[in-house]
């Protein structure tokens, strides 16, 4: 008896902890798991990730060249056009009449999505420098490229800790940080001078965004929308776009925000 009463006491405490151990070692996992596909549900366009632009066709007939903050580049329209509300440092709106709509950012941080986030005090996000490691020292190309290329199932949820939370994070910031249009599909592009990421397809989108970085690690945003379903841009007026812009005064695209030029021929 003497001994049986202690071995009972045993194995007891055995059933009572080995739930709580199997919570401690499958809990995150399991959570990490069906919040990935939660995720997925809630925003459909995180499951995509980037494949190669295939058409870099361009329209037969030219468009108007403006120039903003240091860099040019053909607008798919040759008159009938105007700048829509106040330009700002580092950011135009062109409208045209027909109905479309081109935003054209030059931000005035180079260091990356990731990396801003985690240097600028006021988001009070410092803390995930740990979850994104390394990362936050890689060019911004790479930390976009990181965070398109994430979806529910690269995500090893039974695998190392940190990578599946730093999985998750980037996951969530995938679903806050891009437009609608991602859901219709993500296009990789490397031209010449530039290389970066086409967030929409214009066929099924009426909002396309281009993340743009020249071979020396400028990052340039443009982002297209149409008014309306009939005004919707076709892929090689994104295309005049894309391949015209360049920077056009070397010693001013170090500082993007600090030239600014009108629209020739302004309606």
């Amino acid at each position: 008896m003497w001994r049986r009463v202690p071995c009972a006491f045993v194995r007891v405490s055995i059933l009572l902890a080995l739930p709580s151990v199997l919570i401690m070692l499958l809990g995150p996992p399991i959570t990490v798991f069906f919040t990935a596909r939660w995720e997925a549900k809630k925003v459909p366009g995180v499951t995509v990730s980037p494949r190669p632009l295939s058409n870099y066709s361009k329209p037969d007939a030219p468009g108007a060249v403006v120039s903003y903050f240091g860099y040019e580049f053909e607008v798919p329209w040759k008159k009938d056009f105007k700048e829509k509300g106040i330009v700002r440092s580092g950011l135009v709106q062109l409208e045209s009449r027909s109905g479309q709509n081109l935003t054209f950012i030059a931000p005035e941080n180079q260091n990356g999505l990731l990396t801003e986030m985690v240097q600028d005090e006021s988001m009070h996000m410092k803390n995930l420098q740990v979850v994104f490691g390394d990362l936050v020292n890689h060019s911004a190309f790479d930390q976009y490229a990181a965070l398109l290329n994430t979806t529910p199932s690269t995500i090893r949820a039974f695998g190392p800790r940190a990578e599946a939370t730093r999985g998750m994070t980037l996951l969530t910031m995938k679903a806050l940080a891009f437009g609608p249009g991602m859901e219709t599909g993500v296009f990789s592009f490397e031209l010449p001078d530039k290389r970066g990421f086409q967030i929409g397809d214009p066929s099924k989108s009426n909002r396309v965004d281009f993340e743009v970085f020249d071979m020396e690690g400028h990052h340039l945003e443009i982002i297209c929308i149409a008014l309306k379903d009939s005004a919707r841009f076709s892929q090689p007026e994104l295309n005049q776009v894309l391949t015209s812009l360049h920077a056009f005064a070397p010693e001013s695209s170090a500082k993007p925000s600090s030239h600014l030029t009108t629209l020739p021929n302004r309606p």
